[in-house]
């Protein structure tokens, strides 16, 4: 089984590859958090995304074709079963794309945790022409000495309240942290999500921070960046439900940020 996946899987990988052709984009999709026989790839979720999650079965093409569901699960169990064999697979299929990448004149860009939340600083060291990016919740990782300097992580927002105050600490330190918002003026639910209001600048804890609009590119890497001294950006995604219960549950959490 072919472990990475193409631009083109992915609606947002494949919105940004059409905008920023100069890059060569394949992501590494597994079930997210414990969906795979228990076995989570996901150390810091919460009870919200883990229901909520856009690698789950309920939201967009895995909502119709199971097939897609089954592959992610595939995959993780044998990353649990023989890890040296999914490892050996993983560097051999990176080492093809960054000779394709070569040939056509590109950079290559890995998102490895495309619904997962994995260490992945050993496999990105050996890869230093390679661009990775990801979010996390293990939020120590994005100030880690270990972290490889061509891996960008963005922070992500939570329901608990320990991971709010941790993100805020490092917004005031200039790092960046995506949060999922929801406009209540309308029903945006499956592809009307697209369509929901984003805010210029939120206010956390007192301190208000410039927002990105982070649909525009699912590239983290060209996101603005502060300068020292500076706080960092709010990375604004609009809050994808595949149903009305879905949506109901996300803003009922605290999972998100509310626009009246």
């Amino acid at each position: 089984m072919k472990l990475l996946s193409p631009a083109s899987a992915n609606t947002k990988t494949r919105k940004s590859a059409e905008k920023a052709k100069e890059y060569r984009i394949v992501s590494l999709m597994l079930a997210p958090a414990a969906t795979a026989n228990g076995k989570s790839v996901c150390s810091h979720s919460t009870s919200a995304c883990e229901r909520l999650c856009v690698g789950g079965d309920g939201i967009g093409l895995a909502q119709v074709f199971q097939k897609i569901g089954q592959s992610r699960r595939y995959k993780v169990n044998w990353m649990h079963a023989d890890r040296a064999a999914f490892m050996k697979q993983l560097e051999t299929e990176l080492e093809t794309e960054q000779r394709l990448a070569d040939r056509e004149g590109t950079t290559l860009v890995a998102r490895l945790n495309c619904f997962s939340d994995l260490n992945w600083f050993s496999l990105i060291r050996r890869f230093p022409s390679m661009i990775a990016y990801d979010y996390t919740k293990n939020l120590a990782r994005i100030t880690s000495p270990d972290k490889p300097e061509n891996y960008w992580l963005t922070g992500s927002w939570t329901e608990n309240k320990a991971n709010q105050r941790d993100c805020i600490e490092l917004l005031r330190k200039g790092e960046n942290i995506a949060i999922a918002f929801a406009d209540l003026s309308g029903h945006f639910v499956g592809n009307r999500a697209l369509n929901q209001r984003i805010p210029k600048t939120w206010t956390l804890d007192g301190t208000s921070f410039h927002v990105l609009d982070g649909d525009d590119t699912d590239l983290r890497m060209l996101d603005r960046r502060a300068k020292r001294g500076q706080n960092g950006f709010v990375v604004a995604l609009r809050l994808k439900s595949g149903s009305s219960e879905q949506r109901r549950e996300s803003i009922e959490s605290g999972f998100c940020q509310i626009l009246e």
